[in-house]
């Protein structure tokens, strides 16, 4: 997924997230696939697009392959990375209010799920998307 900078910011600036299944995110943004992703994902049939640089999950009228209105992620179990770990961004080097653990952790600030849900989980969250990030 690409993002500018300006549409990041610092973990430490939100209180609570929780994902709202919207779609904004399998909308606005080109997925990218991995290898292993792609060996995953490809008995789905042409559900890739290439790009200059790597693969990415095609889009259909305007969202992801696998979202449907009323039923949200066909394939939420097995999505890949980059869904999972959305909103959350980890980087190696960032602003001091992002800095968790070893990481810097910025969220999507156009994400709808921006201060709702419950504050104690806010850490959970970022810890799995460390998780994702290092598997």
């Amino acid at each position: 997924m690409y993002l500018s900078p300006l549409n990041l910011i610092p973990w430490k600036k939100i209180e609570s997230w929780a994902c709202v299944h919207c779609g904004k995110c399998c909308s606005s943004y080109d997925i990218p696939v991995t290898f292993e992703e792609e060996e995953r994902l490809k008995k789905y049939g042409n559900v890739f697009k290439k790009a200059k640089i790597g693969l990415y999950l095609r889009k259909k009228k305007g969202k992801c392959v696998f979202w449907r209105k009323n039923r949200g992620c066909t394939i939420y179990a097995e999505r890949p990375k980059a869904c999972r770990s959305y909103p959350f961004y980890v980087r190696k080097e960032g602003e001091e209010d992002a800095y968790f653990d070893g990481f810097f952790i910025y969220i999507d600030a156009e994400c709808r799920g921006i201060n709702k849900g419950d504050p104690n989980s806010l850490l959970q969250w970022i810890k799995y998307a460390i998780e994702i990030k290092n598997s």
